[in-house]
């Protein structure tokens, strides 16, 4: 008797446990295509996917994203500094997220605000090959790695960093403001990853950085 009591209750254990798991499961957002948020989505807690096509941090030390899905369609995704300060993952351009959040309509455009850290999922895409950016990426963001090979100051405290891979170069040009904003010191021989956006200067692909958080040092020289 006392056998069958306790071959009871651990299959009311295991039901009851399924119950719970099936109800977190359904209560879990599925990922919303972009394309179909409208006003009656507003309020609501929807999860979407898609890769960072652009990124701007604000002094306060909000970070804000624009993401795009498999369909070409967009959604701001603004990362505010409580919950920026949480992640344990940096963010970067071209990386693929999945953020869950409120949606919100803020000057014409949606948003989905996560609260926590644990609303934002971070899949880091590698570095393309420096042979790969050509004049058919300029205006596109690029991610790319390389060690560097020259260092130099031009203009008025502008820095421009040749990197070189395989044998392929690629400058990368950085603005003065961005030296003075907290950029990691760099030397030759260092490999860094950067991500920005590719234009042509004097008919020749560089690429433009646009934050001091957009270089990383990989490995000293």
């Amino acid at each position: 008797m006392a056998r069958n009591m306790a071959k009871l209750s651990l299959i009311c254990s295991l039901v009851g446990l399924a119950a719970i798991y099936a109800a977190a499961i359904s209560n879990r957002p599925r990922i919303t295509p972009i394309a179909s948020l409208n006003e009656s989505f507003i309020g609501l807690r929807v999860s979407v996917s898609g890769q960072v096509i652009d990124y701007r941090e604000h002094e306060a030390g909000h970070l804000f994203l624009k993401v795009k899905d498999k369909s070409g369609s967009l959604v701001n995704v603004p990362i505010f500094s409580r919950t920026r300060a949480q992640l344990e993952d940096l963010i970067e351009l071209l990386d693929n997220v999945e953020i869950t959040g409120e949606v919100a309509l803020y000057q014409g455009e949606f948003e989905v605000i996560p609260e926590e850290a644990e609303d934002i999922k971070v899949v880091h895409t590698a570095p393309v090959a420096l042979s790969e950016i050509t004049e058919a990426n300029a205006g596109s963001p690029a991610k790319v790695q390389g060690v560097i090979s020259k260092r130099e100051i031009v203009g008025s405290g502008n820095l421009v960093l040749t990197l070189q891979d395989d044998g392929n170069l690629i400058q990368v040009f950085i603005p003065s403001w961005i030296v003075e904003d907290g950029l990691p010191e760099v030397h030759v021989g260092d490999t860094v990853r950067v991500d920005g956006w590719v234009q042509l200067y004097n008919g020749k692909v560089e690429l433009k950085l646009t934050s001091a958080s957009h270089l990383h040092v990989i490995e000293d020289a």
